[in-house]
């Protein structure tokens, strides 16, 4: 069962009562979504699955793409665009890197890189970007066999799977 926040049940009401969300209750949930990804986390996985509404591409990163060794193609479905990227060889020399955070900006004439979680990928990404009018939305579901977890400078961890749902980090 799914947890449900005040937020999201503010933006349920508005939605049901005709009313638009606001900008602030349209930033705080964006936030609430984004927040499990605004840390200092390394995840490594054969296979990463990203779904996010259209508001979330500017925090989610795309893998950059080696002819060589990795497959690339967009998919059309109702209501969303999946895009696939399969490396060919499968080892982590050849991986893919897709990061979720916030945004890096200028400050004080550099370049500062903002908080984010950082998925090294062995075999297979599928991005699905809802094109259709829904709930703000923004989940990874990374698998193994084997899901290496890393947090700050800490010792890695073995999981099985590393999920994000609804704001939520569901296993680890």
């Amino acid at each position: 069962m799914r947890k449900t926040t005040s937020i999201g049940l503010t933006m349920l009401v508005a939605a049901c009562a005709g009313t638009p969300a606001t900008p602030e209750q349209q930033r705080l949930a964006e936030r609430r979504l984004l927040e499990p990804f605004v840390k200092d986390v390394q995840v490594g996985c054969n296979e990463l699955v990203v779904e996010l509404t259209r508001n979330f591409h500017g925090y989610v990163g795309q893998p950059a793409v080696d002819n060589t060794v990795h497959d690339f193609r967009k998919e059309r479905g109702d209501g969303y665009v999946d895009t696939i990227w399969t490396n060919r060889l499968g080892d982590t020399r050849s991986a893919f890197t897709v990061t979720i955070g916030d945004r890096a900006e200028f400050a004080e004439g550099a370049l500062r890189r903002g908080d984010q979680t950082r998925f090294t990928v062995v075999k297979h990404v599928r991005m699905r970007v809802f094109e259709d009018a829904r709930e703000l939305s923004l989940s990874v579901h990374a698998t193994g066999p084997v899901v290496l977890v890393q947090h700050a400078n800490t010792k890695p961890s073995q999981v099985s799977e590393y999920s994000v749902v609804d704001g939520v980090l569901e296993r680890q």
